[in-house]
């Protein structure tokens, strides 16, 4: 009765385990090709692109304002007294800081005008990603870009064209 009882639990558990063992479910998603697939994208790039393109025209004018201070400055400077060449040195010292302060600032206010476009891109592939999860009985859905795997099982199914469905956006034989 003991090796029966022994056996039978043995039995239950490895069948729970093979049980267990089917039912779950990993994926991998390429979040970088349903970004690049979302039509709200080009919006987004021509959105930035006039963002850039101002940038650089306040640029540019900046620097051909000092190159022509500059210019001006060298065809005049040896008749000029040392004091107001000095003082125009440093009024140009000046205007050179004002310029590549100006295009430190214009790169940060790109990065972060590009984080905040994006954002609302990335919430809603984010969400489109837990309704398959949700959906499909997915315990885990990994990142494919997020680095090397240490494991990538014949097992694991791409959601990413199911993602791609969620949001409407039709499969393209160019991302195959």
């Amino acid at each position: 009765m003991r090796s029966k009882l022994k056996l039978l639990s043995l039995l239950l558990f490895v069948g729970t385990v093979a049980f267990a063992q089917q039912t779950l479910k990993f994926g991998n998603v390429n979040t970088q090709e349903i970004m690049m697939a979302m039509p709200e994208l080009k919006a987004v790039q021509t959105q930035l692109e006039g963002e850039y393109k101002q940038k650089e025209n306040q640029l540019t004018t900046m620097q051909e304002d000092l190159k022509n201070q500059q210019d001006a400055y060298m065809k005049v400077a040896e008749t000029m007294t040392p004091d107001d060449r000095a003082a125009k040195e440093k009024q140009l010292q000046e205007m050179g800081q004002k310029v590549q302060n100006y295009y430190m600032l214009a790169q940060q206010q790109l990065k972060a005008k590009e984080q905040e476009l994006r954002m609302p891109l990335l919430q809603k592939v984010q969400a489109a990603i837990q309704e398959v999860g949700d959906e499909n009985g997915f315990i885990y859905i990994f990142e494919v870009n997020s680095g090397v795997p240490i494991y990538h099982s014949a097992k694991t199914v791409d959601v990413t064209p199911l993602v791609k469905a969620k949001l409407g956006i039709k499969e393209s034989t160019e991302t195959k």
